[in-house]
C-alpha cells in the first residue's frame, strides 16, 4: 500500500523507515534537500519540493496513496496539506501532526485525526514521574523472598502502612520522604512519592502491585546466602 510523508524530521524519516521496514510503498516529500540525510537506508521515493503544491503531492504519489501523514514542524503546513489530501484526492487514512494541543480539538472537527505530540510527550512524562513503580529487588537466599523498593504514586496517598503489609508475607522496614528516613509505625500514613523498603514473599509480589498500582520497572540484583 502506498503511503505518502511530508516533512523528513526526525519523526517523518522514522515514521518512513518503520514502514518500509513493514513492507509499505512509502514517499517522503520535504522542502529541504539536507532533511533527508536521515534516509541513509531508506529505498523509495524522496521528493524535494512544498508539500502545498499539487504538483508535488502528485509525484509523490498521492492520486493512489491510502495514508498521508503531515508530520513538519509548521501546524499551518500540517493543517493545509492534510485537507488537501482529504477532500482534493480523498486519501482514505490522513493524519498530522499537531504542537499546539488548542488546534488539536479544530483539527478533529475537520474530520483529520491528529497525533498532538506536546500532548502525547508531556502524559508519558507524567506517567514516569507519578506512576508508581518498583526501583530494585533483591532476590534473597534461596529465591522465596525479596527485598524491594517501591516509589508510590497516587493511589498510595493517604494509606496506612498496615492496609499495605501482607501479614506473613510482605513486611515494610523503612520510609524514606523528602531525604528523611522513618521507621513506621501500623498507623502511618504515605504520601505520594514515598520510597518504601521492605521484604517480601516472591508468590506475594503480584497482589502487593494489585494494591499499589504499580507498574513494573524493576532492576533485579539477584543476591545469594543473604541480603
Amino acid at each position: 500500500m502506498k503511503v505518502v510523508i511530508l516533512g523528513s524530521g526526525r519523526q517523518g524519516a522514522r515514521l518512513a523507515l518503520l514502514l518500509e521496514a513493514e513492507n509499505y510503498d512509502v514517499s517522503i516529500i520535504d522542502k529541504i534537500s539536507d532533511s533527508f540525510k536521515r534516509l541513509e537506508h531508506f529505498k523509495g521515493e524522496k521528493i524535494l519540493g512544498n508539500g502545498i503544491d499539487i504538483d508535488t503531492l502528485k509525484k509523490a504519489g498521492i492520486e493512489k496513496a491510502y495514508a498521508f501523514a503531515a508530520v513538519t514542524n509548521g501546524d499551518n503546513t500540517n493543517l493545509m496539506t492534510a485537507q488537501i489530501a482529504k477532500t482534493i484526492f480523498k486519501v482514505p487514512k490522513v493524519v498530522c501532526r499537531v504542537y499546539d494541543p488548542r488546534r488539536a480539538g479544530i483539527y478533529h472537527d475537520l474530520g483529520l485525526d491528529t497525533v498532538c505530540s506536546t500532548t502525547v510527550g508531556a502524559r508519558m512524562l507524567r506517567n514516569i514521574i507519578s506512576t508508581p513503580k518498583i526501583l530494585r529487588q533483591y532476590q534473597i537466599g534461596d529465591g522465596t523472598a525479596l527485598a524491594i523498593e517501591i516509589k508510590l504514586g497516587k493511589a498510595s496517598e493517604g494509606k496506612k502502612i498496615k492496609e499495605i503489609e501482607i501479614k506473613g508475607e510482605f513486611r515494610i522496614s523503612a520510609v524514606i520522604r523528602d531525604h528523611i528516613p522513618y521507621v513506621p509505625y501500623p498507623d502511618f500514613e504515605l504520601k505520594a512519592g514515598d520510597q518504601i523498603f521492605g521484604v517480601i514473599k516472591t508468590e506475594g509480589l503480584e497482589i502487593s502491585k494489585k494494591i499499589l498500582e504499580i507498574e513494573d520497572y524493576a532492576v533485579n540484583y539477584p543476591l545469594k546466602g543473604g541480603y
